[in-house]
């Protein structure tokens, strides 16, 4: 209680203090100085960054902005970094490290700037504005987001017969339009649902051995080791992995809607719906490739393995849709999961007043707009993401759009040390399909050990 006061203490006179030098400087920078900005990117991602970052510059001039990434230990690099009083003047904020930097007073709070920065909560979707909010505190101005989706292979679904599985019906019911890469909004009222049942049925028409060497070579899924791409099955069965509020695992982690999604994941693997069993324990580096080159009929990932694929599509070589994840049918439609990303600022950032005001320009209109480009996320204002997707001939950035409503975000927003969480959960399915254990005994060992590692 001491040290919570005394954080509290501590923000309060830096809000003020703050307050009292952005009401007494003008916005261009002194000559000189350089904003230090962490995040994780790399490659294209961090190419375009830095075009965000010039425009700033361009802005301000006399400010210069370095782009420190890590993308490997990021988490334990910024806090290292913090802590030892040489932190960053802005950093990336990742949905599941939210509970991690804002619990311990290390995220600013940006709501008393949020009408000088231009920034309004309701401009965002709202599941994502929620996620570095707590109570009128906004801990991050939120970057992008993505829901995740299934992935389809048209040419591969329809050579088996069984494209028209696929939950294709709008809300007008009009058929889907026929160009390539088309997206597949998500089953509506009065469209067919889009269940286990019907995956499975896709999945199991797709398997072939097309090179006649006795094994299959055509797949139809990729199987989901990790709790970030299964715990929407879990949820599209009705269950969840802890208690409301997140206090417990045991009871629902082994509950009865969590082992129906186990269950069903793991049949796919058992009957040879998946890759082998290699791919259990060592991840499947392939399934990428293995999708685009019609290895794999249906790939659960996010928007950022679209620009993969996106060279494929423009020259006609790969057929691709984007459908809802498939739900039990005691449920009437899928609730997929979110993951979102947003710019903080640590208190004892060097130049805080710059700070604010850079956090600002990264999360606005203009710098989501250029973001845009890379294709790795849908922007978090919903005016620029309607921007992009109005100017998507292919319908999917729409598509994606759609699987939006109704999807939650991750646990990891609220939970904090999530990430212990996710390495233990990962015995549940490893277990019963390496050794041959019971779903129900090792979900319930796991859930207990959750429990006691973290006190509930």
């Amino acid at each position: 209680m001491r040290s919570r006061r005394w954080q509290d203490l501590v923000l309060a006179t830096v809000v003020l203090a703050t307050l009292v030098l952005m009401a007494a400087a003008c916005s261009s920078g002194e000559p000189g100085t350089t904003l230090r900005v962490a995040l994780w990117a790399g490659g294209h991602e961090l190419e375009i960054e830095r075009q965000v970052a010039d425009r700033y510059e361009a802005l301000h001039p006399g400010v210069r902005v370095v782009l420190e990434s890590a993308p490997n230990g990021y988490e334990e690099r910024l806090l290292t970094s913090i802590a030892a009083g040489r932190p960053p003047d802005v950093y990336l904020l990742d949905s599941p490290d939210i509970p991690t930097f804002v619990e311990r007073g290390l995220a600013l709070d940006l709501g008393p700037y949020g009408e000088a920065l231009g920034f309004r909560p309701d401009s965002v979707f709202a599941q994502v504005a929620d996620a570095f909010r707590r109570g009128e505190s906004m801990f991050a101005l939120p970057k992008d987001f993505t829901p995740m989706v299934l992935y389809a292979n048209r040419e591969v679904l329809a050579a088996a017969g069984v494209e028209g599985l696929l939950p294709v019906a709008s809300a007008s019911g009009a058929a889907p339009p026929t160009a390539s890469s088309q997206a597949a909004p998500p089953p509506t009222a009065s469209a067919p649902g889009w269940t286990w049942t019907d995956f499975r049925r896709a999945a199991e028409a797709v398997v072939a051995d097309t090179d006649g060497d006795g094994r299959a070579n055509v797949f139809g899924f990729d199987f989901p080791r990790n709790l970030y791409q299964w715990i929407p099955f879990v949820w599209s069965a009705g269950g969840d992995i802890l208690a409301p509020g997140g206090s417990r695992a045991a009871g629902h982690l082994d509950g009865p809607g969590a082992l129906q999604a186990y269950r069903f994941l793991t049949g796919l693997a058992e009957d040879g719906l998946t890759p082998g069993a290699q791919f259990v324990q060592q991840g499947d580096p392939a399934r990428e490739a293995r999708f685009a080159s019609g290895g794999q009929a249906f790939l659960l990932s996010g928007h950022w393995t679209l620009p993969v694929f996106r060279d494929l599509v423009e020259a006609g070589a790969l057929d691709l849709a984007i459908v809802p994840i498939p739900h039990h049918s005691s449920q009437g439609a899928a609730t997929s999961v979110l993951y979102a990303s947003g710019w903080a600022v640590p208190p004892n950032a060097p130049e805080l007043r710059r700070a604010i005001d850079l956090a600002g320009f990264l999360a606005s209109p203009e710098a989501q707009r250029i973001r845009a480009r890379s294709g790795l996320a849908i922007p978090s204002r919903m005016d620029v993401a309607a921007e992009i997707a109005a100017a998507d001939g292919t319908g999917v950035e729409d598509a994606f759009i759609a699987l939006v409503e109704g999807a939650r975000m991750t646990w990891g927003a609220r939970v904090r040390d999530f990430s212990r969480i996710e390495a233990l959960a990962v015995e549940i399915m490893d277990r019963r399909l390496v050794r041959g254990e019971s779903l129900a005994s090792s979900a319930a060992d796991v859930a207990r050990r959750i429990d006691a590692e973290f006190g509930w």
